[in-house]
């Protein structure tokens, strides 16, 4: 019984023992991994998606109305400048022409008779058997006679003109890219046969989010590439920016001037324009020395000197695979906590893994 109370004793001592150690150890600082940060010069890559099109394009019209009946392209044709497009009905204006015409060799055969009835005038006059007001009459029938011939030739140009906008050709070398009558239709001066993409000129199109607009300026140097021929990319520079948002979303319209037209390339193929733009300022941070905090974006840093941690808060740039660009918000040189950031807070003394 005596032997059972010492164990018990001695057993109470060391657990006493124990818990006093417990309570007067102090917790260890957590480790943490850092990297000194910097700012280097850098240029990224601003990508977005567009499609070719044409700088030109038209709407093939007749200056005339009439019945069309005859069309001789379809969409998708290519047709070289001066090729006829369609064809309306000219029996009216061949009546015209005829009709103008007889009314100017009319008018040329009164000019005749006016002009010898004024010299027989001159004549007469001379020999006093006629007064000057006989005269003044033959020199007035004349003149009304020669105007009136110039007002017939006009008439017979307009009518021979017309009767040649009863065909339509194309204004230049170029692709018909859609239709909008068909053979029988009676159409209207001015309305739209065929629009036409001219060959020279084409461009690719696309949106520029409203955050980044102000990266780009006219003439500036693009690459374009194109699913078609991904392996490639062409030359470009931006030709024009829109001075206003388009209505469904927050970008602007970019047109790009293709340096020289790839061979093979269509109205209509889609790819990307990439957009070099120089960073002064850029830092790389791991995704991993990102903290959010009552969403802002912060990282915490480490004083070299007293291994204290401090939130700062920080702008994000662009993303790069599992790192991020920094904007703003460090100074060269600090100490970033590149793991273990999530579980530190602003005022703790760390262990530095890096630079220890």
């Amino acid at each position: 019984m005596h032997i059972l109370s010492v164990a018990l004793i001695a057993i109470l001592a060391i657990t006493l023992s124990a818990c006093g150690d417990v309570s007067n150890s102090q917790p260890l600082n957590k480790l943490v991994d850092v990297t000194t940060f910097s700012y280097q010069p850098a240029t990224r890559i601003m990508d977005y998606p567009g499609r070719v099109q044409a700088r030109y394009q038209t709407e093939l019209s007749f200056q005339v109305e009439g019945r069309l009946i005859e069309r001789l392209v379809e969409v998708g044709d290519v047709v070289q400048k001066g090729d006829l497009i369609a064809v309306l009905d000219a029996k009216d204006y061949a009546l015209s022409n005829e009709s103008y015409s007889n009314k100017k060799k009319a008018a040329e055969a009164d000019l005749q008779r006016a002009q010898r009835d004024l010299a027989r005038a001159k004549e007469l006059r001379q020999k006093k058997f006629i007064g000057q007001s006989e005269l003044d009459k033959a020199i007035n029938i004349e003149r009304a006679a020669y105007a009136e011939l110039n007002v017939m030739k006009a008439e017979y140009a307009q009518r021979v003109n017309q009767h040649g906008y009863t065909q339509l050709l194309a204004p230049a070398d170029g692709v018909v890219i859609s239709l909008g009558k068909e053979v029988g239709d009676v159409v209207k001066a001015g309305a739209a046969i065929a629009m036409f993409a001219w060959k020279d000129g084409w461009e690719f199109v696309t949106a520029v989010a409203e955050k980044e607009i102000n990266q780009l300026s006219i003439g500036q140097s693009v690459s374009v590439t194109l699913w078609a021929y991904d392996d490639k990319e062409y030359a470009a520079s931006v030709r024009e920016i829109s001075p206003i948002s388009t209505i469904n979303a927050p970008s602007y319209r970019v047109k790009l001037s293709l340096n020289e037209q790839p061979n093979g390339v269509k109205l209509g193929m889609t790819g990307h324009a990439l957009f070099s733009i120089k960073e002064d300022r850029v830092g790389l941070l791991p995704t991993s020395a990102i903290v959010k905090n009552d969403g802002q974006m912060m990282v915490m840093t480490v004083d070299s000197t007293t291994k204290q941690v401090r939130a700062k808060q920080v702008t994000l740039g662009q993303s790069l695979a599992d790192h991020v660009s920094i904007v703003d918000g460090l100074k060269d040189g600090q100490w970033v906590v590149i793991a273990g950031a999530n579980k530190i807070e602003e005022g703790n003394t760390v262990r530095v893994l890096t630079n220890e």
